[in-house]
């Protein structure tokens, strides 16, 4: 019996790091994704945004949670997407579209040591998440606007 207890109380310890972790991701971005949308300033940054984000039939708001999963990491764009109301099919074309190109600057380099480039490797991974959404956003489309 006391072999098992080690390990779950150091799966235990590691699972509580990793929520400590998290929450201080997503709850200050969350928090700042809020205050923004408060103040106006979600409100500029989707009418900047609006036209280029409709074609993958996003808000222009949802550009902050793009760009926070392109350079920071999937869990700050979670943060952001827990301030927005998305339904099924912006969700489903969003999470696609961070699912490819997420962390860029990290993966990207990882992605180098298989002997591709760092500006192909990116590039690639950029062109992949914008087909994505648009080839998602299309088929969403076609079938009547989603689920």
């Amino acid at each position: 019996m006391s072999t098992l207890v080690t390990p779950i109380k150091k799966g235990f310890i590691k699972s509580l790091n990793l929520i400590w972790l998290l929450v201080k991701i997503i709850i200050p971005v969350a928090c700042l994704v809020a205050l923004l949308n408060h103040f106006g300033i979600m409100e500029v940054i989707a009418g900047f945004f609006s036209p280029a984000m409709a074609l993958f039939g996003l808000p222009g708001e949802a550009t902050v949670a793009l760009l926070l999963s392109f350079f920071v990491n999937f869990y700050a764009a979670l943060g952001a997407i827990t301030a927005m109301s998305l339904n099924v099919q912006q969700m489903t074309v969003l999470a696609v579209m961070i699912g490819i190109c997420h962390e860029l600057p990290i993966e990207t380099a990882v992605s180098s040591y298989t002997g591709l480039r760092i500006p192909a490797a990116a590039t690639l991974r950029i062109f992949t998440a914008l087909v994505a959404g648009l080839f998602l956003n299309l088929i969403y489309t076609l079938a009547g606007g989603g689920l």
